[in-house]
């Protein structure tokens, strides 16, 4: 059996829409490291207290809901979800299937 939620979270990229700039090698656990650091692409700010904020709390949440929800079976449907952030705090959620 495995937790109600899991969270896949990795990776940083710019937020300026007219950069390219990402580094998907980057761990979630590291994120503290990266956090109102240039890009090294076009200077702008990589992550944001606002994000790095909302990061935390998203894993947070995971944690506690995994106290509450009971275990999931192996063999029940699993729905994915996205989440999307730009640097000004707003979280973008989207439910794929």
């Amino acid at each position: 059996m495995k937790d109600a939620l899991e969270m896949n979270m990795g990776g940083i990229k710019c937020d300026n829409p007219n950069c390219d700039f990402n580094d998907m090698n980057v761990n979630a656990e590291d994120y503290k490291e990266w956090l109102n650091k240039p890009c090294p692409k076009c200077g702008e700010n990589l992550l944001t207290e606002e994000d790095y904020r909302n990061t935390k709390f998203l894993l947070e949440m995971v944690k506690v809901a995994n106290r509450i929800y009971p275990k999931r079976k192996d063999d029940e449907e699993i729905v994915t979800m996205s989440v999307a952030m730009n640097g000004d705090g707003e979280m973008d959620f989207n439910i794929e299937k």
